[in-house]
């Protein structure tokens, strides 16, 4: 990584060599990091199959070195046994040794919940792109994103969730929230009414005996994609069933795929699965789990939790690797404390600005 960041800053090739990089070999000072809550609230109540809610904690980290800051987020949520005050006071004893030695700070920290993790490994980036002057996509190699993402309509009345796909003509991939099989009746009326692509997130809400029966129903629908139709638990012979039914629409695992090494076990069961880096711990790790699942020859989606512009930048900047993008998790917001990357019609467009690009408003 050192040799990378040395290039990116044009040392060896006749640049001059910066005191910034001079400082990057010793001497410098050990980063000041501050942790803060912020409570966001969505423009109506986000609903999902197992639970409802229209308030979201969120934890900033901040790292400030070289006389740069950088920003990353956690996104906890209680699914995976986390919450913001537990993960705001791991961050408090974060150690940064080196902040340019990025993989032995998110070793050193591996003790943290995923969320925390992510948040550090987002603030890492950030301030290791803001500091060579770069963003961070072309810190990691890759050319600049500007992926379409699907927008997100919780579970709601039929009447509401069509009215809300109406507002939204135009709006490419819609994925429409289902807790059972009595709002497969909603996603056949916003089929009728929309011209979008539509996904089903079902997180869970189908046991197993139900699940393929629903899966061929939509199917019949021209449903595009289906997410976790079936509880994680119930392991990944239950979702080869569903993938069998469904086929050819793909079927992605989410709750069933939090870090790489769950991966393996979903090849030929599911057509891909859900990288988001709230689950797997960061722009390095949804990487790992990106290139497990070409390995394994599946599809690759990135998703998100309800966060703000900052989280979501995070993920955007890798987010032209993936074959699926969800990142609409800052749009759903009535009060997002950053500004970053904007959905136009469904299109992410990054900020030109180095690093994530994100400045609080």
């Amino acid at each position: 990584m050192f040799n990378v960041l040395l290039t990116a800053a044009g040392v060896g090739r006749g640049a001059p060599v910066s005191a910034t990089i001079l400082r990057m070999a010793g001497g410098e000072e050990r980063p000041r990091t501050k942790v803060r809550v912020v409570r966001v609230r969505t423009r109506r109540t986000f609903a999902i199959a197992r639970s409802a809610a229209d308030t979201f904690e969120r934890v900033v980290l901040e790292v400030r070195a070289g006389g740069f800051l950088g920003m990353g987020e956690a996104a906890p949520t209680r699914y995976y046994g986390q919450d913001a005050a537990s993960v705001a006071a791991a961050l408090e004893g974060v150690e940064i040794p080196d902040p340019w030695d990025m993989e032995g700070a998110l070793a050193l920290n591996g003790h943290l919940p995923p969320s925390g993790l992510a948040a550090l490994d987002g603030a890492l980036h950030d301030l290791a792109a803001r500091r060579l002057g770069v963003p961070v996509y072309r810190l990691l190699g890759v050319g600049r994103p500007e992926p379409e993402s699907a927008y997100t309509l919780p579970i709601a009345a039929p009447e509401t969730t069509v009215a809300e796909a109406g507002r939204l003509r135009g709006w490419p991939i819609l994925k429409i929230k289902v807790g059972g099989t009595e709002d497969l009746e909603t996603v056949r009326a916003v089929a009728e009414v929309s011209g979008a692509r539509l996904w089903v997130d079902a997180n869970e809400a189908f046991s197993p005996e139900e699940a393929p029966e629903a899966a061929a129903v939509l199917r019949e629908m021209g449903v595009s994609m289906i997410e976790q139709p079936v509880p994680a638990s119930a392991g990944p012979g239950a979702l080869r069933r569903v993938k069998e039914a469904a086929g050819p629409v793909p079927v992605i695992a989410d709750e069933s795929a939090l870090v790489a090494s769950d991966v393996p076990a979903l090849a030929g069961c599911v057509s891909g699965v859900n990288v988001k880096l709230a689950k797997c711990g960061g722009i390095r790790r949804a990487l790992q789990m990106l290139y497990t699942a070409r390995a394994h020859g599946m599809l690759a989606m990135l998703g998100c939790m309800v966060e703000t512009s900052l989280g979501i930048a995070a993920a955007a900047h890798i987010s032209g690797l993936f074959d699926l993008v969800d990142l609409d998790g800052a749009a759903l917001l009535a009060d997002d404390p950053f500004r970053g990357p904007r959905l136009e019609r469904g299109r992410i467009r990054l900020p030109a600005e180095s690093g994530l690009g994100v400045e609080p408003r």
